[in-house]
C-alpha cells in the first residue's frame, strides 16, 4: 500500500511541477503603489499556454486617502487575496505583456469628518472592495530568465461591494508596480 501511494504521489508531482523554463511556475514579490496607497503581495504564477500565466495572488493593502474619499479624512488597510492572467509578447515570458487581474480587499478604514457646527465626527468603516484592473507592462529576465525583473501599470476602479459603517471612498485607480519573480 505505502508504494502504491508513492507511485501516485510521484505521478502527480511530475505532472504538476513542468521543467524548468518558460513553462515553469514562478513565485513573485510585486509592490504596487497607488496615488493612496501601497499594495505589497505575494504571488504563484502558473503557466497555462505557452506565453500566457495565471497568478494567484496575496497580500496587503495600506491606504491615506486623505480628503480624496467620501469623508474628509480616510486612512486604512487590510488583507486581500487575487486572480490575474498575463499575456507576453517576448520570448520565454519575457518583454511586453498585457493583463488583466481582480483583486478583493478586506479593508477597515478610519476617518474623521468635519461637522459644519459642533466637534469633528470620527469612525471606522469596515469595506469590502473588488478592485479590477487592466495592465500594461515589460519584463526583464536575468539568469537564462530565472530571475525575472518588471514593471507595470495598471488602471482599474475600487467598487466597494460591502460596508459595515458610514460610506467611504471608491472609484477610479492608477497604479504602478515593481515585481520580482523566480522561476522554480
Amino acid at each position: 500500500m505505502p508504494f502504491r501511494f508513492v507511485s501516485i504521489w510521484l505521478l502527480v508531482a511530475s505532472v504538476a511541477v513542468p521543467e524548468v523554463g518558460a513553462q515553469a511556475p514562478q513565485l513573485r514579490a510585486e509592490a504596487q503603489g497607488y496615488p493612496a496607497g501601497l499594495i505589497m503581495s505575494g504571488q504563484l504564477g502558473l503557466a497555462v499556454a505557452p506565453a500566457t500565466r495565471v497568478l494567484l495572488i496575496a497580500g496587503y493593502n495600506t491606504t491615506d486617502r486623505r480628503d480624496w474619499g467620501t469623508q474628509d479624512d480616510e486612512t486604512g488597510s487590510g488583507p486581500g487575496f487575487g486572480l490575474a492572467a498575463r499575456r507576453y509578447f517576448g520570448a520565454d515570458d519575457t518583454g511586453v505583456h498585457l493583463g488583466l487581474r481582480a483583486d478583493l480587499w478586506f479593508l477597515d478604514i478610519d476617518w474623521q469628518r468635519e461637522a459644519p457646527v459642533g466637534p469633528v465626527v470620527f469612525g471606522t468603516t469596515a469595506v469590502v472592495v473588488l478592485q479590477p484592473t487592466g495592465q500594461i507592462g515589460y519584463t526583464w529576465g536575468f539568469a537564462e530568465n530565472r530571475w525575472c525583473l518588471d514593471l507595470t501599470v495598471a488602471l482599474g476602479v475600487e467598487i466597494n461591494v460591502r460596508t459595515e459603517g458610514e460610506p467611504v471612498g471608491e472609484g477610479a485607480i492608477l497604479l504602478g508596480g515593481l515585481g520580482l519573480s523566480y522561476q522554480l
